[in-house]
């Protein structure tokens, strides 16, 4: 069984459109959202994600919906399939951030075992 693994220099979670992620309200609430739209830049991006580096300014103190093996235990998705859920939830993410052949999805593949 193939394990989830968050890989270092992506960032891919970091674009964030609350308007292309409709089942997350009722994951969220009005503190939540406004805290997400106040951490988004003008492009999508966190405002608090380093984007040579891709890396987060604020890792020790980042709020609990950026905390995945955290905020993922409040999804139906992963407590019926687990690491799965969260397989596929980094793939989407990094499809649509950086396309199905970046670097990003070649690194995430090997991390999670899958050629």
């Amino acid at each position: 069984m193939k394990s989830w693994k968050c890989i270092e220099y992506c960032g891919a979670c970091c674009k964030f459109d609350l308007n292309e992620r409709a089942h997350l309200a009722d994951k969220l609430n009005q503190e939540d959202i406004d805290l997400i739209n106040s951490m988004t830049a003008k492009d999508g991006w966190c405002k608090h994600l380093d984007r040579q580096n891709k890396k987060c300014l604020i890792y020790e103190s980042r709020p609990y919906f950026c905390r995945v093996t955290e905020f993922s235990t409040t999804f139906n998705g992963y407590l019926k399939s687990g690491d799965k859920f969260l397989i596929d939830c980094c793939k989407q993410h990094i499809s649509s951030n950086y396309g199905l052949k970046s670097d990003e999805m070649k690194r995430f593949k090997i991390a999670v075992s899958e050629k």
